[in-house]
């Protein structure tokens, strides 16, 4: 239950990151092409908006991914270690069932 919730908190940062970077990027748009400009100087700008939006798009994502990449490998490590520690528990029973049967034929 647990990993399910920090599936879901790992998504939620990667839309919210996703959403800010989109949000910010059609402001940008939508503030230079209402602005009173000629279509050269709308076109520059719209090149250096773009850009200097673009790089900030790119570490918004680039945030959210190693955020989510490290709640992810946390998640893995757990379950990788509830599975070793089952596993163990498994052979040790077994191992002392069989020592019971070893023991009952032994006595036969």
């Amino acid at each position: 239950m647990e990993e399910r919730h920090e599936e879901e908190t790992s998504r939620n940062i990667g839309l919210l990151v996703a959403g800010f970077a989109l949000g910010a990027i059609t402001g940008a748009i939508l503030g230079l092409l209402f602005a009173p400009k000629s279509g050269r100087e709308l076109r520059a700008d719209l090149r250096e908006k773009g850009g200097e939006y673009y790089g900030l798009a790119k570490e918004k994502i680039k945030e959210g991914y190693g955020a989510s990449k490290e709640k992810l490998g946390e998640a893995y490590e757990r379950v990788k270690s509830a599975v070793q520690s089952a596993a163990k528990g498994v052979k040790e029973r077994l191992s002392k069932e069989e020592e019971q049967k070893e023991k009952a034929e032994e006595a036969d």
